[in-house]
């Protein structure tokens, strides 16, 4: 625009001062130099026209760009963050699997811990039975001996029924039988020889004991604290209570019984039954005692196997 005015001040002052033919050359001249310039010009108005669209394009292409720029770091951001939260889960999952292995191992030992219980369990049930059955066993063997001291007794005191209130008694005390006899049914004073009413109540006893050959018996000689005064090799009240049991043990021998089911012992003075003080608990402290038992090798071989 400005190139256009300095033309047409150039062509002004040309005109003024030159003559007509000249000024025709010159307005020719400048005319089509116009001409040309008008068309330049507006060719570079139309091409600022379209830089001015394509600036104004560009602004805002620039702008959406600035948009989308933003756009991407908040993506790139949130990309970052679910990578991170991928990682994670990553993590997570193969936290995960190792418990999941963990748990199955463990499941798997306690699955092979419930089969070893299971089959203990099994094994001790099955001996808990077995014992059970031992002791059921026990039971009837124990109710059998009951039973057969019981009737031990009765015919016991059957035989022996005739010397009641003459110096015999019989008693069953923790599943023994005690068949006590008074020494003056026996044996004269200070003496171990037995006497004849003593014989037949031994006779009597001895046609009970003879017929069961799983009996154990005990002898047991016991005297008062009067000190034994001596005679012969016999010195003293533990010599007297051996050697009366012996004598009553030789008898009941001589009478059917078997010497392997007896057993011949003294207790001297140290057993009473009665107080020393005076005649009468001396006279019940003299006696011999016959414990019979009852054979319970069949009971304690149970016992021993419970």
């Amino acid at each position: 625009m400005k190139k256009i005015s300095v033309l047409f001040a150039l062509f002004i002052i040309a005109t003024s001062c030159v003559p007509q033919s000249r000024y025709n050359e010159l307005e020719k001249k400048y005319y089509a130099a116009l001409q040309g310039e008008s068309k330049s010009l507006k060719s570079i108005e139309e091409k600022e026209a379209a830089l001015k669209a394509l600036a104004d394009q560009y602004s805002s292409l620039q702008q959406q760009l600035d948009i989308l720029a933003k756009k991407k770091a908040e993506l790139d951001a949130e990309y970052s963050d679910l990578q991170a939260e991928y990682a994670a889960r990553l993590k997570d999952v193969e936290d995960l699997k190792n418990k999941n292995a963990q748990i199955s191992e463990k499941i798997q030992s306690a699955e092979q811990d419930k089969n070893k219980v299971l089959g203990e369990l099994e094994q001790t049930q099955d001996q808990l039975q077995e014992k059970i059955n031992r002791i059921n066993e026990l039971e009837g063997l124990i109710a059998q001996q009951r039973e057969a001291v019981s009737g031990l007794k009765d015919k016991l005191q059957n035989a022996l029924k005739s010397y009641e209130g003459k110096g015999i008694t019989v008693e069953e005390k923790d599943g023994n039988i005690y068949v006590s006899m008074d020494n003056k049914l026996l044996f004269p004073s200070a003496s171990w020889v037995v006497e004849s009413e003593g014989l037949k109540a031994l006779h009597d006893l001895s046609s009970v004991l003879a017929n069961d050959a799983d009996l154990n018996i005990i002898i047991q000689g016991h005297t008062d604290s009067d000190r034994y005064a001596g005679n012969g090799n016999v010195k003293d009240n533990w010599d007297l209570s051996v050697m009366r049991a012996t004598a009553i043990t030789k008898i009941l021998q001589s009478e059917g019984v078997s010497p392997t089911q007896m057993t011949a012992s003294g207790k001297s003075e140290y057993a009473p039954i009665a107080d020393n003080s005076d005649s009468t608990g001396k006279a019940m402290n003299r006696r011999v005692d016959i414990i019979i038992a009852p054979n319970l090798n069949e009971i304690t071989k149970l016992l021993n196997e419970l």
